[in-house]
Formats: structure tokens, C-alpha cells, sequence
């Protein structure tokens, strides 16, 4: 580990995020052309979507571990360059299979990056910085998503999505250069044996409430983000500009929250409290959000309060990976253990709304399961109070 902070590898590890970040949103707003170019039914589109979400919630964990055991760097590299070659394919396919392959590439190349990232940040930093770097790299998925979300619209009216496939390809093979030559190799890992990795990461309480924390922001956020523009377009006449433009927004104010977490974690702010006070905050908006008694631009606004201050809690539960592993060497498993669960829960969690809301009539409906989750993210930061009080005594 160096004398200090290692920032310019900070930022070349949150680019990598980013790509990986673009690589998941840049499906959504391409969907449409995709269909008409290839031909996809339905069912076949659907699991182009969710092809990545499916790999991480039956591996996360287990990338985490491999990489812990046989070299994070070498995994991270790996992770990008797969993600590179799944866009590559992606970009030249010409039926479901060959694109159904390449969204399968960029899962395994997205989860081998994801779960060894926190272990580099870890290396490149100083403990006093740590919390400042795990907060950046909080933020990488919806700033990732983000730029996907913005320059679809750009690369759709001009060259096609094919186009946007190449660039995010050329732009994740670029990544993977600059982290090989500018991140420093992790002094920890590989001497600790796989099965051990795995038994002594599952069985920690502080990350498992991490995860379960982890699991009911997730669920919540991802479900109104993928529902946002049904809802304001069938219960709110909104048109297809409107509704995307509302999502882009949705996903970008979340990115404020995330570093405002890391700021406010430095200041001496106790890590449970994000994790509370978010799911407090998210659980509110919800009832405004839900509201049929509220004018449409109150509503709104809770929409992005939301947003904004959900994000304290995927900066307080990445922050928390270091702190609750058992040790460095453990740090990829147990980045790997959120990873799957949040994969898990966007995989699942949006399903269940719809399901709520088609069953019982209309999107009012799915307050109460919205309002349950935020229950039991609040009920984890206390459980993470406690646990935290035990590590320092």
C-alpha cells in the first residue's frame, strides 16, 4: 500500500465504473430500435434486459471470492476486457443468440470488475481518504447509467445503437489499459483458501445487514426507476420525451446523495445513520410519490427527494465493505455478497410491484410493499448500530 493516497488510481478504477455503469443502462432507451433492427419478441427483449441482472444474482458472491483468492487486479482486467468483447459482439450480432451471448459477457465481465474493485480502492488508499474514495465509487452506477441514458438519444438519431455498443466497447477496452498500468497491485490476497473466503464472508453480521440494507434500497429504487415511465404515460398522460427525460433525471439527482453519504460519513456521522435516515427519507417520499391527493408537481418532488437522499445508502453500505470483511483479503467477497444481493433484488423486487399493482388495483397499490422495504432497511441500520458499537470496543 502507498505513503499516500494513490488518487489518479481512484479515478481510473470509478472510470471503469462508469462503463460498467453504461454498460447496464445503456439497454433501456436502445430497446425500441433493437426490436425493429433484430426482429425480438417480447420475451426475447426481456431477457436481453435482464440477462446481466440474472449472472449477478446467481454469482456475485463467488466472483467476489475468486478474485480474492487468485489476484483482484488480474480479475478487474478481465472484467473489463469481457465486458469490451460482450459489447463488441453485441454490436455485431445479427439474431437473439448472438446478442443474448454477448449481454451474458458483459454480466460476467461486469460482476468480475464490480466485486474487485472495492479490494483496489482499498490498496490505492490511506484509511483517512477511504471513506472520500468509496463514496466516488458509489456513484458509478447511476453516473454510469446516466451517461448511457444521455448519449442513447444521440448515437440512436445519428449512426444507430450499434454505434453506442462500439463506443462503450472501445471506451471499457481503454479502461482496462489505463487500470493495468496506473492501479496498484493489492498487497493482500490469495493466501486465504477459497472455501474459507466464502464460509467466514456469509456468516459476518455486519455485512449481511449490509446486504439485506442493500437489497431494500435497491428494490425500491430500481422498481420506480423501471416503472417511472409507465406510470406518468398511462396515469399521467405524459409522452415518451417527457417520461424519459423524468427518468434520466430520476437517476442522475441520486448521484448528489451518494458523495453527500461520503462527506457526511468523514464528518464523524455514524454510517447507521445513512442507512436509517435514507430509508426514513425514502419511505416519506413514498407516501407523496403514491399520493393521489397531492398536485402532480409535488408529487414530483418526491420523486427526486427520493432519489436524492435514497443514495445515502449505497455510499454508507460500500463504505462499509472494508470495515465489516474480515479482512482485506476478504474485501472481494464481501463486495461480491452486496453485488448479488442488489443484483437479486433488481432481478426480483420490480416484478413483485408489478405484480402488486396489476393485482390490486393500480400503481397506489404497491405502496405497501414499497413502504415494507424501507421498514426493513430502517430496522438494518439499527441492527448495524449495534454491531458497529461492538467493533470499536
Amino acid at each position: 500500500m502507498s505513503a499516500r493516497t494513490d488518487w489518479p488510481a481512484v479515478w481510473v478504477v470509478f472510470a471503469g465504473g462508469l462503463a460498467a455503469g453504461a454498460h447496464i443502462g445503456k439497454v433501456p432507451p436502445a430497446m425500441p430500435a433493437i426490436r425493429a433492427d433484430l426482429g425480438l419478441s417480447l420475451l426475447q427483449s426481456g431477457f436481453v434486459a435482464t440477462m446481466l441482472y440474472a449472472i449477478g444474482a446467481a454469482v456475485g458472491v463467488f466472483g467476489g471470492t475468486v478474485a480474492d483468492r487468485y489476484g483482484q487486479k488480474q480479475f478487474a482486467i478481465i472484467g473489463l476486457a469481457t465486458m469490451s468483447a460482450g459489447g463488441l459482439i453485441g454490436a455485431l450480432a445479427q439474431g437473439y443468440v448472438p446478442l443474448l451471448l454477448s449481454r451474458f459477457l458483459e454480466g460476467i465481465g461486469f460482476i468480475l470488475f464490480s466485486v474487485s474493485a472495492a479490494a483496489l480502492l482499498v490498496a490505492a488508499t490511506q484509511p483517512k481518504d477511504r471513506t472520500a474514495a468509496f463514496s466516488l465509487w458509489s456513484a458509478y452506477m447511476p453516473t454510469g447509467g446516466t451517461i448511457a441514458l444521455l448519449a442513447a438519444p444521440l448515437a440512436l438519431a445519428s449512426f444507430g445503437w450499434r454505434s453506442l455498443w462500439l463506443a462503450l466497447a472501445a471506451c471499457t477496452a481503454m479502461c482496462a489499459a489505463l487500470l493495468a498500468s496506473k492501479v496498484p497491485v493489492p498487497a493482500f490476497g490469495g493466501g486465504v483458501g477459497s472455501l474459507r473466503l466464502l464460509t467466514e464472508s456469509v456468516t459476518r453480521r455486519g455485512s449481511l445487514v449490509l446486504c439485506v440494507a442493500f437489497i431494500c434500497y435497491v428494490g425500491q429504487w430500481t422498481s420506480l426507476m423501471i416503472w417511472l415511465p409507465t406510470f406518468v404515460m398511462d396515469e399521467r398522460g405524459a409522452g415518451p420525451g417527457a417520461a424519459a427525460l423524468l427518468t434520466a433525471l430520476f437517476v442522475a439527482v441520486n448521484i448528489p446523495g451518494t458523495l453527500l453519504c461520503g462527506v457526511l460519513i468523514k464528518r464523524g456521522m455514524p454510517r447507521w445513520t445513512m442507512l436509517a435516515g435514507g430509508s426514513i427519507a425514502m419511505g416519506v417520499m413514498e407516501l407523496g410519490i403514491f399520493s393521489s391527493l397531492l398536485p402532480d408537481s409535488w408529487r414530483l418532488a418526491s420523486v427526486l427527494v427520493f432519489s436524492f437522499l435514497g443514495g445515502l445508502i449505497p455510499s454508507a453500505a460500500f463504505s462499509g465493505t472494508p470495515v465489516h470483511a474480515p479482512s482485506a483479503q476478504h474485501i472481494g467477497t464481501t463486495n461480491g455478497m452486496i453485488m448479488q444481493a442488489s443484483h437479486m433484488s433488481q432481478f426480483v423486487i420490480p416484478i413483485l410491484i408489478a405484480w402488486a399493482a396489476s393485482r390490486f388495483g393500480g400503481w397506489g397499490a404497491s405502496l405497501g410493499a414499497m413502504l415494507v422495504l424501507a421498514g426493513i432497511g430502517l430496522a438494518s441500520g439499527f441492527a448495524l448500530r449495534g454491531i458497529e458499537r461492538g467493533l470499536r470496543h
